[in-house]
């Protein structure tokens, strides 16, 4: 989207495919960026292709898209299971260098986020059954959007995602710690949390995000919860796109 010089990739969440993130596209500067928003295994155009579904394989299939699309270097956005991979091509000594800027919304943390007994039945159910998938829906987004919204976004899930495949993909995100491999990005990070987030809060993020980096900046999104791109779009867009373009001006300038 767009043919503007500044290029991001987009790495989606768990609960649907890129196709989550059509809200966004009113508000996206096509001038100054070119944005993908491609899907991981399992979900949408990749429904069919088959993996191990891993943090690291998200990650490098992340690289390949920006390989096919001949981009040396990009800016990498990662929003809550597509956070914790860009954590790892961040990390990865292979890839780090070819990423202009880390933006992490309501992220995983690289460490993985286990849930307990509870919350983990309700999201393996929630991976079949759309009751259990609205209830998950609910629960993300503190319950204040109502029943149309919950509707929406479950039938967006049922649409783009493969059942199997998030099943492989909530072990991934809910166990799998590459913690140890995030280390030494030095460039600038941007970690947004949603106000109403009841279970990726900022306490999360400052305690296991935030200290991975040097050049980080944290921010809240007033009225947002665990799904900001659906939620308030309009102001999702406009604070990456600062970010990057702040982390650009920074670069020509050091450059």
């Amino acid at each position: 989207m767009g043919s503007g010089p500044t290029k991001v990739i987009w790495a989606h969440s768990w609960l649907a495919g890129q196709e989550a993130y059509e809200g966004l596209i009113p508000f996206l500067d096509t001038e100054q960026f070119t944005w993908v928003f491609p899907d991981f295994r399992g979900y949408g155009r990749s429904r069919g292709l088959a993996g191990d579904f891993s943090v690291s394989e998200m990650g490098r299939d992340l690289i390949e898209v920006a390989d096919v699309l001949g981009w040396g270097g990009f800016h990498l956005v990662g929003h809550s299971m597509g956070g914790q991979a860009a954590q790892w091509v961040a990390g990865h000594p292979e890839f780090r260098d070819r990423l202009s800027s880390l933006a992490l919304l309501c992220a995983v943390p690289s460490r993985a986020f286990p849930l307990d007994e509870d919350g983990t039945k309700l999201f393996e159910a929630a991976t079949d059954d759309p009751d259990a998938r609205a209830t998950v829906i609910t629960a993300v987004t503190g319950g204040r959007l109502g029943a149309g919204f919950v509707r929406h976004v479950n039938e967006l899930s049922r649409k783009t995602a493969d059942p199997a495949a998030m099943r492989a993909y909530l072990r991934t995100w809910t166990q799998d710690d590459v913690s140890g491999e995030v280390t030494a990005y030095q460039r600038p990070v941007l970690v947004l949390t949603g106000q109403h987030d009841p279970v990726l809060t900022a306490a999360v993020a400052e305690e296991q995000i935030i200290p991975q980096y040097t050049d980080v900046r944290s921010l809240v999104l007033d009225g947002s919860a665990h799904l900001p791109p659906m939620e308030i779009p309009a102001r999702t867009v406009t604070v990456i796109a600062e970010h990057i373009l702040g982390a650009t001006a920074t670069a020509t300038a050091s450059g």
